[in-house]
């Protein structure tokens, strides 16, 4: 009997106007990238050595995501994330990504992606949405869940 198992993420996206009043929220569903699925792979064996996947970014691009992108097309802010595992099926099958970003200019976020470095990386995921206006004082509250299932 062959088992199958898959990884299905989403973007959570918050923008908070400098009045930490919600502005604009969104989920939307990502696109697992192949070099994404090498390291998670490799983080599975200690002697391959591959680094957790820590950082979040946005950025200006809508071009569709495609599984063989190894970078956000137009990348604006990357951030360090706090992780945790949270229980969607079975325990601790859901890896959680969170983080705040603070904007300084204006401008309209359309894609999210989850690094594994604080700059370049392997990119596990990336998404696409319709254009989020943000402005020099918001604050994008920014989360990615990726179930084991």
């Amino acid at each position: 009997m062959e088992e199958t198992t898959s990884l299905k993420g989403k973007f959570r996206i918050a923008v908070l106007g400098e009045d930490q009043k919600l502005k604009t929220y969104l989920e939307v569903p990502n696109t697992i990238m192949n070099a994404g699925k090498a390291v998670v792979s490799g983080l599975m064996l200690t002697d391959v050595g591959e680094d957790a996947f820590d950082y979040i970014a946005i950025g200006t691009s809508n071009t569709a995501p495609n599984a063989t992108q190894s970078a956000l097309i137009a990348e604006k802010y990357r951030v360090a994330g706090t992780g945790s595992q949270e229980t969607t099926t079975v325990t601790d099958d859901t890896a959680r990504l969170t983080s705040s970003i603070a904007i300084t200019s204006s401008i309209s976020v359309q894609e999210a992606g989850i690094f594994n470095s604080s700059s370049t990386g392997d990119m596990l995921a990336r998404s696409t949405f319709s254009a989020v206006s943000v402005n020099n004082g918001d604050t994008i509250n920014i989360g990615y869940d990726v179930k084991v299932s």
